[in-house]
């Protein structure tokens, strides 16, 4: 009798935990675990073993793409710059579909390289930072949505992808589309990017600017996920455009960039706020003894979880995990699961 009592609350038991609760986990390991996650180094490497071994066990069969790259490295002045050579990874896992369509849905998972001296001097990047908002909450929506997504039938492809080397120029991005033919470019209907959701003060959704004035589908992804939000009850907003650089409801900055640059209709999740600063997406949040900049970004003695947690709003990282992935697994049920006709 027990054994049957057992079975059937086993059989009644819900596939998954709460919304955002593994993106949670996930972020805070990856952020605590893998410190200082700079392209090309041992511990970048390490961190994508461990996010390929995560996706394993959720039944994909996971690809680490490699690719080499460089960046720029500015000695004390006057030196010249040094170019750094380095090999980075991209992280791809795929839920196959049947209509020969796809999308993808990306996050880097590399933290800050720093560009020269003086941000070494200002502690900007190096192997202190964790990286817990940028981007370890993408990481860990990402990893959540795929294990939500792991057993799904979908009509439409959805592609995984965690990018190396964003931080010194979008690198494993650009990487990704060089290597797309023509006819994959083509297939794919929408890139979906999330970097960066913890410090600011709200939710943003955003269309590439450059193919959403040559394509509805970015728009139109953004809006129904504005949309969803609002079912929900999750408050989220896109670019309002206050500064004419990033018009309203475009942004910038993040992976989705090489995808819109490439002819791929993207969309781009993110927290900040642009009614600060120069509007333009970078600050934050208010300034204030927690945030002496207006934001965490880059920052290593900010950007960890000692400090972002205490400094936030009591629950900040599990709330807004929770609202990404039930904006997003929502969306990606009625665009790649079961589209409508």
């Amino acid at each position: 009798m027990k054994r049957m009592v057992l079975a059937l609350l086993v059989a009644a038991a819900p596939l998954h935990a709460a919304p955002g609760d593994t993106a949670a986990r996930e972020a805070r390991h990856l952020a605590a675990r893998f410190p200082g996650r700079m392209a090309g180094t041992p511990q970048e490497d390490a961190a994508a073993r461990h996010l390929a071994d995560r996706l394993t066990a959720m039944g994909y069969r996971p690809r680490r793409e490699r690719f080499a790259t460089s960046y720029s490295f500015q000695p004390a002045k006057p030196a010249a710059p040094v170019t750094t050579s380095l090999v980075s990874t991209n992280i791809i896992a795929e839920r196959p579909g049947t209509s020969g369509k796809a999308i993808i849905v990306g996050a880097h998972y590399d933290s800050r390289t720093p560009l020269g001296v003086a941000e070494i001097d200002r502690r900007v990047g190096g192997p202190d930072l964790e990286g817990l908002d940028d981007n370890a909450s993408g990481v860990g929506v990402i990893l959540e949505l795929a294990e939500r997504l792991a057993r799904a039938k979908p009509t439409h492809s959805i592609r995984f992808i965690l990018f190396g080397a964003e931080e010194i120029g979008l690198k494993g991005a650009h990487e990704i589309v060089r290597r797309m033919t023509p006819a994959e470019q083509r297939a794919t209907l929408l890139m979906i990017n999330i970097d960066s959701i913890v410090t600011g003060d709200r939710l943003y959704v955003h269309a590439g600017p450059k193919m959403a004035l040559k394509s509805p589908a970015g728009p139109a992804a953004r809006d129904r996920a504005l949309a969803i939000a609002a079912r929900l009850g999750i408050t989220a907003a896109t670019n309002p455009g206050r500064n004419p650089e990033y018009p309203r409801g475009t942004g910038c900055c993040s992976d989705q960039e090489a995808f819109d640059a490439g002819g791929i209709s993207a969309i781009n999740m993110e927290a900040t706020n642009w009614d600060l600063g120069d509007k333009d997406g970078y600050q934050q949040t208010a300034r204030r003894p927690a945030f002496p900049m207006g934001f965490s970004w880059h920052l290593a003695d900010i950007d960890r979880g000692d400090h972002l947690e205490p400094a936030l709003t009591p629950g900040r990282v599990d709330d807004r995990a929770r609202d990404a992935v039930r904006i997003l697994n929502q969306l990606l049920t009625e665009i790649a699961v079961t589209p409508a006709p």
